[in-house]
């Protein structure tokens, strides 16, 4: 056999090497679903997916274990009695609840709309700045960096029925000083405040936001129109913002929902029940009271509640989405 036919014959048989290895990878085994094969891309999620079958999928399944029944304390561990609906009937006419309850959307509601308000102010003011703007962007943002447990302590400084600061000048300028969170009728707006103080940056900054996507040609030509500032920004500025004012305000009403550090720490739900909400109240029946079947059923009730007002927010969203698809 010639040099030549050695030479093809070997290139045949790496070709038929290298043929016979392509088959074989292709029959290897691969993952499916529904039908699917599984790449790097999906099992790059599994670490995610692990994280939140720990920490959310596990403790919400328990969550409602205990929240469907009676939890009792022996040798040590919790012993769990199912009792049916008994925890939904003892809520209903449990008075508290429903005075946290009316606390909570009495504090979210005004605090929302208060925060809203200065924080549009405060971006439409910043935006039209011409000397200072961005001094006054960081100035503004300080109080959100806070800690909402360093919030408390200093509010806590600040409003001290003997040494506070607030007092003081009051003392200072001749005027009778105030029981600011020892009275049952001003301890729940101060609380408000407060929260105003602490989370009116984070709207500003979704309205400045919104307000660097608007396109200023629209504003220079409503002017030309002959328009004041006023109606430029009510016809204007307002519309355009809209979808970036429901944001912050849904964000903020979830998160409202959820405060408890500030409120643990400047009045623990006091006096009385005048500053008791939802979330202070969930952690006394934990763990003051000790009824772990009860605050976890108050539990998955503020979660309901949470997840209504995203649905809410979503399906909102969906709708003037369809209807500025269809106009």
């Amino acid at each position: 056999m010639s040099d030549t036919e050695r030479s093809r014959s070997g290139n045949r048989a790496t070709t038929g090497v290298n043929q016979g290895t392509a088959v074989t990878g292709s029959k290897r085994k691969q993952f499916k679903v529904l039908g699917r094969p599984l790449g790097f891309e999906h099992w790059a999620l599994l670490p995610l997916l692990l994280f939140f079958l720990a920490f959310v999928i596990i403790p919400v399944f328990e969550l409602v274990r205990l929240g469907f029944s009676t939890v009792t304390l022996s040798q040590g561990g919790l012993v769990r009695e199912f009792n049916g609906l008994s925890n939904f009937y003892a809520m209903l006419e449990d008075k508290i609840f429903w005075v946290s309850l009316l606390n909570t959307m009495v504090f979210v509601a005004a605090a929302v709309i208060l925060q809203l308000i200065l924080g549009t102010l405060f971006a439409l003011l910043v935006e039209r700045a011409r000397f200072l703007s961005g001094l006054a962007r960081n100035v503004i943002v300080w109080p959100a960096i806070v800690t909402p447990v360093a919030v408390g302590a200093t509010w806590w400084l600040l409003l001290n029925i003997e040494f506070g600061l607030f007092n003081y000048v009051l003392d200072a300028l001749g005027l009778p000083q105030q029981t600011w969170l020892a009275s049952t009728t001003w301890a729940l707006p101060t609380l408000i405040v407060v929260d105003v103080w602490h989370w009116t940056p984070v709207v500003f900054l979704f309205v400045l936001a919104g307000l660097a996507n608007i396109d200023h040609t629209l504003y220079e030509a409503a002017r030309i129109d002959g328009a004041s500032e006023w109606r430029v920004f009510r016809n204007v500025t307002l519309p355009l913002l809209a979808p970036t004012l429901v944001v912050a305000a849904i964000t903020r009403i979830i998160l409202g929902f959820k405060v408890f550090d500030e409120i643990f720490l400047l009045t623990g739900g006091g006096p009385g029940n005048s500053t008791e909400v939802i979330s202070t109240y969930i952690q006394e029946v934990f763990v003051q009271q000790s009824e772990f079947g009860y605050g976890a059923f108050l539990s998955l009730t503020l979660i309901t509640i949470l997840i209504g007002l995203f649905a809410i927010y979503v399906l909102s969203n969906f709708l003037i989405g369809k209807v500025r698809h269809e106009g």
